[in-house]
């Protein structure tokens, strides 16, 4: 199955976003337009507001000790929580995290590396094989 998705011309350099729906655990859902970032080798990074709202915190691992290293070097904790991301036919359980820190959602290489993906800067487009 393939997935097309365009670049977000709501920057100054345009950036590759895929429109993915979350579920906390199969209750509610939430429907996120995450960037795509090949830096960040997690899964699926939300902000504080999105985590709250979809009850993530009561799903929290709170054994798990993870943390993100920003561009400057800087670690920063993490929140981490379950949920399932459905991208086409697939059902995916990923963790799902948070920092107060976090503008926008950020869908990373743990999620990138299950799937052939093509960015095309040129034409502004993104392509997901599952």
């Amino acid at each position: 199955m393939r997935l097309s998705a365009k670049y977000s011309e709501a920057e100054v350099t345009p950036a590759p976003v895929l429109e993915v729906t979350l579920h906390p655990l199969m209750q509610q859902t939430l429907k996120l337009t995450a960037r795509v970032d090949t830096g960040f080798s997690g899964s699926l990074l939300v902000t504080i507001e999105q985590y709250l709202k979809l009850g993530l915190q009561m799903y929290e691992e709170p054994e798990k000790s993870v943390s993100a290293r920003l561009a400057t070097g800087v670690a920063v904790p993490l929140r981490a929580s379950k949920g399932i991301l459905p991208l086409g036919s697939e059902r995916i359980d990923c963790p799902v995290y948070t920092t107060p820190m976090l503008l926008f959602p950020l869908l990373g290489r743990e999620l990138l590396n299950l799937w052939r993906t093509t960015l095309d800067g040129p034409k502004k487009a993104v392509q997901i094989e599952c």
